[in-house]
């Protein structure tokens, strides 16, 4: 699992330096930067196996010169000019760049793609073949376009910078070095490759489509918990308290990415339509939901936190002095146990990264619906943990109002008569006395004649 593979990594690995959130982000207080200096990351690929680029059996980076944005008619591999590829440092690794030059760029790019699939195929256990293998063998990546947008498509990830207030692009936001962007869009690359797409016409996709959106986001989401710093940061500003309004309004000190945001939310079924995004938000909810649960469970078995604190911290007694009293009771659990804590929220972290990657390689993508996504993660945690949390994720689940709609043939009520078998309050055709016994075999409208089963 995934506690143990940057211990792995380290001995074998590139190094590269990448922000884990943009460079732009500001502290609450406005001091300075909330993450000044990029961190240190080691992605799988071995020095001697390094491309320059950088690049590597999987994927590879061009820098291309006045590149237009991929279309329908434009497509990949890209053929046109490209400034020179990135060098290795002497050592073999690429920790070197200065993250002020157009180098760096291009090496985070690189290394935030091979870094979050590195996590999810150490998840998954196994190789994560693309989507695309049966036209191109590597992933194409183009850091640095002019343009105020990104974009991922059919082997290839493309990306330009954010806009100014007046529309421009701005220089000093690329979406290269946004790794959230980055990991949500290779997340759908990953759900292209494990469940696939739906093929029958007749199949809206609805609930399809807020799957892809929510993927997306966990895999940015479980991702960036691999960054200490992120985990430290969370953990200082919530003190482990991450189910409560404190706990939301606190996050949003950490980051103003869509993927950190949209795991705290609130969104019920009854509250979302059916355009992607905004349909993502429940189900979203009820999976990091479940994460946390399972991070407050190990609190209670390792007595960190009281079962009771636990309990009113997940059903919010509705006071601002309840809540004002359950943030000062897990600043007082969380003080001097910091460790103990941040061991916690790793585990749940690979529990969730797990469970999702299990999920993800048994559904199937046709008149997909979120019910069906909850039975596939019931079943993923009896393989996983032998079914410790199934009551956990149902109430998660259920509190999203995430159940079968009411139109589904799965609510349907079965009769025996609607079963083609007979009641027999007296005798069911001309002649025939048998009492109803489920053990003698009953006549049918049909004139077959059937057991009926023990009840």
């Amino acid at each position: 699992m995934s506690l143990e593979l940057d211990r792995r990594l380290a001995e074998v690995g590139t190094r590269f330096r990448i922000f884990p959130q943009p460079r732009f982000l500001q502290k609450a207080d406005g001091s300075g930067p909330l993450f000044a200096e990029p961190e240190q990351v080691t992605v799988s690929v071995e020095p001697e196996a390094m491309r320059p680029g950088p690049g590597d059996d999987r994927m590879f980076v061009i820098d291309a010169i006045g590149k237009l944005p991929y279309n329908n008619f434009f497509r990949p591999p890209f053929r046109g000019n490209r400034r020179p590829a990135v060098q290795p440092g002497p050592d073999g690794h690429f920790d070197h760049l200065d993250p002020a030059s157009r180098e760096f760029s291009a090496a985070t790019m690189y290394a935030t793609v091979r870094r979050v699939l590195d996590i999810w195929e150490d998840y998954f256990g196994r190789t994560i073949q693309w989507h695309f293998e049966s036209d191109f063998a590597r992933l194409e990546l183009i850091p640095l376009i002019e343009w105020n947008n990104a974009q991922s498509g059919y082997g290839f990830l493309e990306f330009g910078y954010g806009s100014k207030p007046n529309g421009t692009i701005d220089h000093e936001r690329p979406f290269c070095e946004n790794f959230d962007v980055l990991a949500h869009e290779l997340g759908h690359s990953i759900i292209f490759a494990e469940v696939g797409v739906p093929a029958n016409p007749r199949d809206e996709a609805i609930d399809y489509g807020g799957m892809h959106e929510s993927a997306g986001d966990l895999v940015a989401i479980v991702a960036s918990l691999h960054f200490h710093s992120v985990v430290d940061l969370l953990l200082d500003s919530t003190k482990g308290n991450l189910l409560t309004i404190n706990g939301l309004d606190r996050v949003g000190e950490l980051s103003d990415s869509r993927e950190i945001r949209v795991a705290f939310n609130s969104r019920r079924m009854s509250d979302v339509g059916e355009e992607p995004h905004d349909r993502s938000l429940p189900l979203t909810g009820a999976i990091f939901d479940t994460m946390v649960e399972v991070f407050q469970q190990d609190l209670v078995a390792k007595k960190l936190i009281s079962e009771d604190l636990r309990n009113r911290s997940t059903n919010l007694p509705g006071t601002s002095q309840d809540l004002v009293e359950i943030q000062a009771e897990f600043t007082a659990a969380y003080t001097g146990n910091e460790a103990a804590f941040k061991d916690s929220l790793l585990r749940a972290r690979d529990y969730l990264g797990r469970l999702l990657a299990v999920t993800w390689g048994t559904i199937k993508p046709d008149f997909l619906t979120y019910h069906g996504i909850l039975r596939a993660l019931l079943a993923a945690d009896r393989e996983i943990t032998g079914g410790e949390n199934v009551q956990l994720i149902r109430a998660c689940f259920a509190w999203r109002e995430i159940a079968p709609v009411p139109t589904s043939l799965m609510l349907r009520q079965h009769t025996i008569t609607n079963c083609g078998f007979s009641v027999g309050r007296g005798p069911t055709v001309a002649g025939d006395t048998a009492a109803f016994d489920p053990q003698i075999p009953a006549p049918r409208a049909d004139g077959v004649t059937s057991a009926l089963p023990r009840l």
